[in-house]
């Protein structure tokens, strides 16, 4: 029996269409907050000065200059550049970076278009060393956005959607620089304020970018020492130069000595080191403060993760290890300051760099930092909260003694002038006390009641007595005019200095914690000299 022949079917391939949406996806939807697009860029610009170094084409500092104007937000390096043949295929990939995670901090390829979603168009200029030329790839972004608008039905691909909108050209370069990278972003009518407005983006950039510390503060070169030593390496920083309203400015990290505490400022303390021991997976520092009690500059308060001295997330990892110690101590995190920073090697940011991929290691790491960091932090600030309540419970009493005093003197018809001078000294000081207490126990308060010791919130009190303390106040100004009234006007001028040295000192009271101290220090001499003057 002859069998028929077959015809053998080659296998259907399916053809894949990767619509345009996708692109949406990688910017508006991957980075919300619009300053995060600054961040991508320089970070970009870390990996490519750093591949200088390597390469030793850069032997000096790597700089990143930030340059706003009116229309426009560049952002230059002097890093490595892209050479004219990479450059078409190396600046419009989308997810497929050639970078090496264990070298470079950005390392998907989705960074590079972040900041398509808050301009017109968005350019990106190149030079490589040894090449004449300066390539150019521009994408039309308000077209690519065009193009991403679910109203527009989103049936366009987007390998076509990217083909029509972005262009390459090359020509002969004039910048005197043998090697950059640039991007520029023009059209900035409808990107948000805190993209635009310097004095949204200059916190920010200090805050998250990977800078060294100011040179006159005096933690800095310890804190340098510290990371060298465990690493073995020098902590890496760039120079960054904000350039906006005709005028330079180069950025460092915002710590200092003194910090936003309640309604006034606090002084740094101390600096401990914390680290993983033989493991190396991070190393930290943390500063305590002068007196317990929540920080409130957004930009410093809390201890914070780096990778590669660039931020991941801002306070909120943290928040959610103390949280995770005992639900009512995340807010202890706002009691310190501080840095830890992760060996690349152990674990990765997210794309989102908003935390870490969820494995294993990360999971070691965190448990290790509840354990060993957020612990006994969390219940040395929670004790010291303690201890401020029984401070506070002391001064209560004060404060009691001294109302029945002051009614006392109020009925009497022999208070004396020096008793009630001297009721007004006492009352000062009592005030003042009170007025310094406040600012101290409203988190401690808040801790109790969520501890359930709602029996050990004294703020309310406090307030109280502090109202007493302005009231029998009153009542002793009262008393000395009655008493000058009787006779006793020879002792006018000695009254007055009093009542002039004592507004000079509340008039400093009121200045101290809103200056910084050397601020302070010069008012305080000016006032004081024309006091003497008067």
């Amino acid at each position: 029996m002859t069998r028929k022949p077959t015809t053998r079917k080659e296998p259907q391939v399916a053809r894949l269409r990767i619509g345009a949406f996708v692109l949406e996806t990688l910017t508006l939807g991957m980075y919300g907050e619009p300053r995060h697009t600054l961040r991508e860029y320089v970070q970009n610009s870390f990996d490519a000065i750093r591949e200088a170094k390597r390469s030793k084409q850069l032997s000096g500092r790597g700089e990143v200059r930030i340059s706003y104007s009116d229309d426009q937000i560049r952002i230059r390096d002097n890093g490595a550049g892209v050479s004219a043949s990479a450059a078409w295929d190396t600046l419009t990939s989308i997810g497929a970076s050639k970078k090496d995670r264990k070298n470079d901090a950005g390392f998907r390829g989705i960074g590079r278009l972040a900041g398509m979603a808050y301009c017109q168009e968005l350019q990106f200029r190149t030079s490589f060393l040894g090449e004449r030329e300066v390539s150019v790839v521009t994408f039309d972004a308000a077209a690519l956005l065009e193009g991403m608008d679910p109203d527009e039905g989103g049936a366009i691909e987007l390998a076509e959607l990217l083909s029509s909108n972005v262009t390459l050209d090359q020509s002969e370069r004039t910048e005197k620089e043998t090697h950059f990278f640039e991007v520029v972003m023009t059209g900035l009518g409808n990107a948000p304020e805190e993209l635009t407005d310097i004095a949204e983006v200059e916190p920010y950039l200090r805050e998250t970018l990977p800078l060294g510390y100011a040179a006159d503060w005096e933690h800095a070169e310890r804190i340098l020492e510290g990371y060298q030593d465990y690493f073995g390496d020098e902590m890496p920083n760039i120079d960054v130069v904000l350039v906006a309203d005709g005028s330079e400015t180069h950025l460092s990290k915002h710590y200092g000595d003194e910090y936003k505490f309640s309604k006034g400022l606090i002084g740094l303390d101390s600096i401990d080191f914390f680290d993983d021991g033989d493991d190396e997976r991070f190393w930290g520092w943390i500063g305590r403060m002068e007196e317990p009690g929540a920080i409130t500059d957004k930009y410093t308060r809390g201890l914070r993760i780096r990778v590669r001295n660039i931020q991941v997330d801002g306070t909120e990892i943290f928040d959610d290890l103390f949280r995770s110690y005992r639900p009512s101590y995340a807010r202890f995190n706002s009691y310190y300051i501080g840095e830890f920073f992760i060996n690349p090697s152990s674990i990765v940011p997210n794309a989102r760099r908003d935390g870490f991929e969820e494995t294993r290691e990360w999971d070691s790491i965190k448990n290790e930092f509840i354990e060993n960091v957020c612990a006994p932090l969390a219940t040395d600030a929670y004790q010291k909260s303690r201890a401020a309540q029984e401070d506070v419970g002391k001064l209560l009493g004060k404060v009691d003694a001294f109302e029945v005093k002051s009614e006392r003197l109020a009925q009497s018809s022999k208070a004396t002038y020096d008793q009630v001078i001297n009721l007004l000294h006492e009352a000062k000081s009592l005030r003042v006390k009170a007025r310094n207490a406040l600012k101290k126990v409203s988190d401690a308060d808040a801790v109790f009641a969520d501890e359930g010791d709602g029996d050990q919130q004294v703020f309310e009190r406090l307030r109280s007595a502090a109202a007493t303390v302005e009231t029998a106040e009153d009542q002793a100004k009262s008393l000395i005019g009655t008493i000058l009234d009787s006779g006793a006007g020879h002792k006018v001028q000695g009254l007055r200095e009093r009542l002039r040295s004592e507004l000079i000192e509340e008039i400093l009271d009121l200045l101290r914690p809103q200056l910084e101290t050397g601020t302070f220090r010069r008012v305080e001499k000016v006032l004081l000299k024309r006091t003497e003057e008067i």
